[in-house]
């Protein structure tokens, strides 16, 4: 199930945050999205969520707009931060509410506080969790509807060494499983060893995009280089 973004296009009052921006993202690979701060990653996946109503173009999961999905929590997963969780609720309270909003079996919750490496931690409130436990709370939350994409922003803010390598392997698993994977970064090295696919945005454009092959860093360097000639 492909990510489609077709011809973007986001404007705020008179500054465009999306131009004209085109990529796609396929099942079964990691995407990664690429760009300086403020060029449009963050507009461009609230679009596609629904969060955020487009001025032109389209964002599509497997040729819909996320309104029209039937039932979205099974098609997508997202985390766009890792803030929102109640300060008194448990990682197990947090995630059964969840699990009966969405109508997924109640089973889901042990074995994702299990895949999470959460299990130990999971009957504490959540007002004392590290930035690194929301994080893979977040991403537990997400995965409750085994969608078929995943939609993460900056996913990995805040995790410790242990906590970067069980979220590589976590996506790796899941893009080999088929998933659509969609993941915005800052750390060029941690995307080097986990994309298949790279999409690179600059002010709003698309500045590259194709196989996350070759100097990563290098790439997105160029790119700015490019942008500023």
């Amino acid at each position: 199930m492909n990510i489609e973004v077709t011809d973007l296009r986001k404007r705020f009052g008179r500054v465009t945050a999306v131009d004209g921006l085109t990529f796609t993202a396929r099942a079964g690979a990691v995407t990664a999205f690429l760009g300086p701060n403020g060029a449009g990653k963050t507009t461009t996946m609230r679009i596609l969520l629904g969060l955020v109503a487009p001025t032109s173009g389209t964002a599509t999961i497997g040729g819909r707009a996320y309104r029209d999905l039937p039932r979205p929590t099974r098609t997508v997963g997202a985390v766009l931060d890792a803030a929102g969780f109640h300060p008194s609720h448990t990682a197990r309270d947090h995630l059964r509410v969840y699990a009966a909003m969405g109508g997924h079996p109640d089973a889901r919750v042990a074995e994702l506080l299990d895949r999470a490496g959460l299990t130990t931690a999971a009957d504490r409130p959540t007002r004392g969790y590290s930035t690194g436990m929301r994080r893979r709370l977040a991403l537990a939350t997400a995965l409750l509807g085994d969608p078929a994409v995943l939609v993460l922003d900056e996913p990995g803010n805040g995790l410790d060494p242990d906590g970067v390598v069980w979220l590589r392997e976590t996506l790796r698993d899941l893009a080999a499983r088929g998933r659509t994977v969609l993941v915005s970064s800052h750390v060029l090295g941690e995307v080097d060893r986990l994309a298949d696919e790279v999409a690179v945005i600059r002010e709003g454009r698309l500045a590259a995009a194709g196989p996350a092959t070759g100097d990563l860093e290098e790439l997105y360097l160029s790119t700015g280089r490019e942008t500023r000639r």
